[in-house]
């Protein structure tokens, strides 16, 4: 649901005190007061589900409580020297472990997606108890240990609301596509070349967007923006921008990025960000203490930054770091 500034809309309203009579003004602030209502219970409900979710590892009556017995009967196997039923038993829990901590991610990425769609779609009033039962229903069966029925409640919920229409949606969290980004910086001169590609590589066609250039705060690119066609899958599109550094360097300066050839990707998967970064040292120095600050899609963050400590010439630094989405005030993926 987008984030509406509940203060600006009553002060407009406090503005036609003067044209409205006292009954309109009264029945338009209850109508503020129950959208907001409205939004408080979802995102309560959902940070309900999200705290469960932390606490599914430690009720006794979960997923794990077979995992236990497992464990209890390689004990018992151990103690009268039986190892291979003792190591059978041990398989069997860390399957369980396994499972159950990819239902935990599934479920939590499930949440946060729900999260900004509720940030982002206008949700509608009919819409908001279906979403309160059926958040109920898949917290009930996280409560008691099925983490993968849950978190497919989720998704499923997730689905229903995006309707098949992703058009006015981040991209980036409802669809499937890769971004490559690379720069290209001719002798002289404070202005480069960025070069963008994006494959549709899901399996419906992506709509019609806007796309501004992926460049650090307070750069320039021109142009600031393009429209995106329609890409059908397995459809590419090449983009160009011309870009400028946030600050002109002296005739004795070397800027890092000619010293540093970066080329990144961004593979999309409904949610899931992957981000590859190939790092190439071009001087003829070693460089070190190098701090990687890839650009960010909207809607997503991480904890941590690459660093490399040094970088040899012509030496090639590979680095895979997810990114999660941000949740706003909810929990984190």
């Amino acid at each position: 649901m987008p984030e509406v500034e509940l203060d600006e809309l009553e002060s407009d309203f406090d503005v036609q005190d003067a044209e409205l009579g006292d009954g309109e003004v009264e029945e338009a602030r209850n109508v503020i007061a129950a959208g907001k209502d409205s939004a408080d219970r979802l995102m309560a409900a959902s940070r309900e589900l999200e705290s469960i979710v932390y606490g599914v590892v430690q009720d006794e009556t979960n997923s794990l409580a077979g995992t236990e017995l497992d464990i209890a009967d390689a004990k018992s196997f151990l103690s009268v020297h039986k190892l291979y039923k003792a190591r059978r038993s041990v398989r069997r829990a860390e399957k369980a472990l396994g499972v159950l901590e990819e239902d935990v991610l599934y479920l939590r990425r499930s949440i946060a997606m729900l999260h900004r769609l509720l940030i982002e779609k206008q949700v509608t009033e009919g819409e908001v108890e279906n979403i309160l039962i059926r958040l109920r229903t898949a917290t009930g069966a996280a409560e008691i240990g099925e983490v993968g029925t849950a978190a497919s409640e989720v998704e499923f919920l997730v689905d229903d609301l995006i309707g098949g229409n992703t058009s006015t949606l981040n991209p980036f969290l409802f669809r499937h596509f890769w971004l490559g980004v690379d720069t290209r910086w001719p002798a002289g001169g404070d202005s480069g070349v960025l070069l963008v590609r994006i494959i549709n590589d899901g399996p419906i066609p992506m709509p019609v967007m806007r796309l501004s250039p992926p460049v650090p705060d307070g750069w320039t690119a021109d142009p600031s923006s393009v429209d995106l066609p329609i890409i059908s899958p397995g459809g590419n599109v090449p983009l160009r921008f011309n870009i400028t550094a946030a600050r002109r360097y002296g005739a004795d300066e070397i800027p890092l990025s000619r010293k540093l050839a970066i080329s990144t990707s961004y593979e999309m998967r409904s949610g899931e960000i992957i981000i590859t970064i190939r790092a190439q040292n071009r001087s003829m120095e070693p460089l070190s203490d190098i701090v990687l600050s890839p650009w960010l899609p909207p809607g997503y963050t991480t904890d941590k930054v690459p660093f490399l400590a040094r970088l040899t010439p012509d030496e090639v630094a590979l680095i895979r770091m997810p990114l999660r989405i941000d949740m706003g005030n909810g929990g984190n993926l």
